[in-house]
């Protein structure tokens, strides 16, 4: 049932340079509601009914679910698999790399001791012919 409670609440000026007194009355209403809070109350003890019966029902496992189960197993089972794969085929490229590198390094200093060998061939013949040049004797000396 709906309670209706008001008051009547009085208020009493006296303006400046009058003498008249004024009195202001303010009405205030409030209702209050007990069903309203029996609702409320059975409304919480439903929701917490439902939260026990879903928590304490007993499983029932299908078939049907146990084979999800096992597709969903088998599933996360390939997908490390292929992870596994991608990281192994990472590892054997990156090692193809490294001997790329180091066939291409070796190759490099091959070239450069052999460029620094015909350098240094090409270097003394022509020092031999300079001094051919400079030995006017032909003794083999500079004196």
């Amino acid at each position: 049932m709906e309670e209706e409670r008001s008051r009547v609440d009085q208020t009493v000026t006296t303006p400046l340079g009058n003498t008249e007194r004024r009195t202001h009355e303010t009405i205030i209403v409030q209702r209050g509601s007990i069903g309203a809070w029996w609702a409320v109350g059975g409304l919480a003890v439903l929701a917490l009914l439902g939260i026990l019966w879903f928590a304490t029902r007993p499983v029932d496992t299908t078939e049907a679910d146990l084979r999800v189960a096992q597709a969903e197993a088998a599933a996360e089972a390939a997908r490390q698999n292929a992870d596994t794969a991608i990281m192994q085929n990472q590892l054997s490229a990156t090692r193809d790399s490294v001997a790329i590198a180091n066939a291409e390094t070796a190759t490099a200093r091959a070239d450069a001791l052999r460029a620094d060998a015909e350098f240094s061939t090409e270097f003394l013949n022509a020092a031999r012919k300079v001094f051919q040049m400079i030995d006017d004797d032909g003794s083999g000396t500079l004196e």
